[in-house]
Order: structure tokens, then sequence, then C-alpha cells
């Protein structure tokens, strides 16, 4: 007697193969020592966008960048982090077993609503958090309004 796969119902659905197709894709890269996006396809690093009472700060998780290899540009109401990574593995050494670090170029932009003023942004590097301040426009500030009794 010949043993038969189970499916379920969801393995029915015309679909089902590509979800097979992707599971047996998973099974033959899991043979490979390095993530494909690793040297340089697709990094974008991890950032945020806040807004405090005088400023938006933006937060950007950018570990193994140098202060050189980051440039940031204003305009208008936006702001631009272009950076790179650099891969530091030699010819000469042997034994990787996984790459999972990201390497290679990135550019995100963000619009800042309410805008800035570009004449202050300023800009940190510390433990590898990117960290650019960009004060708010007088006008863009929030005004407490008194109320006079009659």
């Amino acid at each position: 007697m010949a043993l038969v796969r189970w499916r379920n119902s969801g393995d029915l659905m015309p679909w089902s193969a590509f979800s097979d197709l992707q599971s047996e894709m998973n099974k033959l890269m899991e043979g490979f020592p390095c993530d494909w996006n690793a040297l340089g396809r697709g990094w974008r690093p991890a950032m945020d966008l806040v807004e405090t009472e005088d400023a938006y700060v933006l937060e950007a998780d950018v570990p193994g960048v140098r202060s050189e290899d980051l440039h940031i540009e204003t305009i208008d109401n936006a702001v631009t982090v272009r950076g790179k990574r650099e891969y530091h593995l030699k010819e000469t050494d042997r034994n990787v077993h996984r790459l999972e670090n990201r390497y290679g170029e990135f550019q995100r932009t963000f619009e800042v609503p309410g805008g800035f003023d570009g004449d202050k942004v300023k800009a940190e590097l510390r433990d590898g958090v990117l960290r650019v301040t960009l004060p708010k426009r007088e006008s863009a500030k929030p005004k407490r309004i008194e109320l006079s009794e009659n």
C-alpha cells in the first residue's frame, strides 16, 4: 500500500502549489551560507521620526556606519539620509557559516509635517544611532490663546 500525503482543505486551494514551491525554495536556500540581500541589496536601516514640543527628531539605527559615510540633506519640508556600510570580510577569511548583516548603500527621505527650520538642524552619531534634530518653525509651534472675560 502506498502512503499518500495528507492535505488539509486549505491545501486544495489553487494557490497552495505556490506555498509548496515557496517551502521548497526556502529549503534550497538554507544550504547557502549567506543572505543574498546581505551584500548591498535592500538594506534600509530602521528609522523613527517623532515629534516633541519644539522639534521633530529622526533617529536611525546605523551600526557600523562611519560618520564620514553619512550624508544628511534638507530641502523644503523633507530630510534625506544617505549612507553606506562597508563589507569588511576579506577574501582570505574562511569558514563563514552565515552572513545576516546587510551592507551597501541606502537612502531614506522623510517629509516632515509642518516643516522645520533648516538653518538650525543638528545631527549626531553616537553608539550606532544617528539622531537628527529638526527644530520647528516658530509659526508651527502651538500657541496658547488666553480667553478674555466680558
